[in-house]
């Protein structure tokens, strides 16, 4: 039944991974490209049953131990090769690539593994799964509805094609969330901007909060604005990654910047945390790093911040910028003072932070938990024709109809 059950959902997005061509020269920016892109139509896939997450499941922080680092093989192939080796090297971490090549230069095998999920853009943060634990010894993972799901159904589908593939259960959820725009202590006090609620205006405010919590297990939610307006962030996201992060439980690193609307969404950040008290019981410690805005009018521009960072056990990869070396050792020093002993390394994001998002934007964790011989993934090779000219999109069978049809495959 596994086998049956890791056909029906691998092969209902991998028959459609070529819809759209990757092109690793010319990757597809963090916001939808519409030269590029057209949205299909159709809703979210949604499983016909879904399961609520166990309660002695919950989402760790950042900063807590992982076993993985989740990467996405669509764009950056040098940026992604340098997170990688810091991944694995400097964090002791493993790292999974969706739609891997077959080999990755200058990055030892023993270090990553190839996860047969094929996809259409590099921002796995984003659509990738939401890595929950057990007492750090069982693994779970949260499906959310990717934003963009019309338009990129293969990122959409990642989450279930790693669950399947590594043998983790996936629980899904009809929220709209990105993950660039989540972050969680380890107390469970869960921060997100406005965004999350405007992804999903068909809910109420308090519909969008119980749903969160459930998923998640969050115990509070704290919801901060973001630069710009309703419908349109200046640096293209609106995600709270982008200007915040949690070091630890007690310890937040805010970007500031001159330029408005960046410095005034700072600001209220700021104030948010001085003079409050951290779950933990000490004051909030505030560190403040550089950002800075370099472009034009509303629509043209590059949003530049250090806080689109990845903790990976004992190591912050970090993003550089050209011509910046003096902020880049800023920044560096500002994580070392905020995670005393931490090891940092930096990772040159020019390229793609002027396509909205750097290092946290291009990677998700899985917690740390106690890896099973059984999680391997499933080589299959004798799909019967019929099933393979099937498509998700084929209007003439229902969806059904199509797992029918893939797991009939024998073995």
């Amino acid at each position: 039944m596994k086998k049956r059950s890791f056909i029906s959902v691998f092969f209902i997005f991998y028959l459609v991974s070529f819809s759209f061509s990757l092109d690793l020269q010319k990757p597809l920016p963090n916001w939808i490209d519409p030269n590029r892109e057209t949205p299909d139509g159709k809703g979210p896939f949604l499983l016909h049953t879904r399961a609520s997450v166990p309660s002695d499941f919950r989402i760790p922080a950042e900063y807590e131990p992982i076993s993985a680092v989740v990467i996405s093989w669509a764009g950056y192939t040098g940026m992604l090769t340098q997170i990688a080796k810091a991944a694995c090297e400097k964090g002791n971490a493993k790292v999974w690539v969706n739609a891997a090549p077959q080999s990755i230069s200058g990055l030892d095998t023993k270090c990553w593994q190839r996860i047969p999920a094929p996809v259409d853009t590099v921002w796995v943060r984003d659509y990738g799964p939401f890595g929950l634990s057990s007492s750090g010894v069982k693994p779970a993972i949260v499906d959310t509805v990717y934003r963009h799901y019309q338009y990129r159904r293969n990122d959409d589908a990642v989450p279930q094609v790693i669950g399947k593939t590594k043998n983790i259960p996936v629980y899904q959820t009809e929220l709209i969330l990105d993950g660039g725009n989540f972050m969680i202590d380890s107390y469970g006090n869960l921060f997100t901007t406005e965004r999350t609620y405007i992804w999903n205006s068909n809910m109420s405010k308090e519909q969008v909060d119980a749903a969160l919590k459930s998923a998640f297990k969050a115990k509070n939610i704290y919801v901060f604005e973001y630069a710009g307006f309703p419908g349109e962030p200046k640096d293209g996201t609106g995600h709270i990654d982008m200007f915040m992060k949690l070091l630890n439980d007690h310890t937040v690193l805010i970007s500031t910047a001159e330029q408005e609307p960046f410095k005034s969404n700072s600001q209220k950040a700021i104030e948010f945390f001085k003079n409050k008290t951290a779950p933990d019981g000490h004051p909030y410690k505030i560190i403040t790093v550089k950002g800075w805005y370099d472009g034009g009018g509303w629509y043209s521009g590059t949003w530049y911040t250090y806080t689109n960072s990845l903790i990976v056990n004992s190591v912050v990869i970090m993003p550089s910028y050209s011509g910046h070396d003096e902020d880049n050792i800023k920044a560096e020093n500002a994580y070392k003072q905020g995670i005393p002993g931490i090891s940092v390394v930096q990772v040159n994001s020019d390229d793609s932070i002027t396509s909205g998002g750097s290092i946290h934007c291009v990677t998700q964790t899985i917690p740390k938990y106690q890896e099973k011989r059984s999680e391997i993934p499933i080589l299959i090779d004798n799909l019967d024709s019929e099933a393979a000219d099937m498509t998700v999109e084929d209007s003439s069978f229902g969806y059904d109809e199509l797992v029918r049809k893939l797991t009939s495959v024998k073995f």
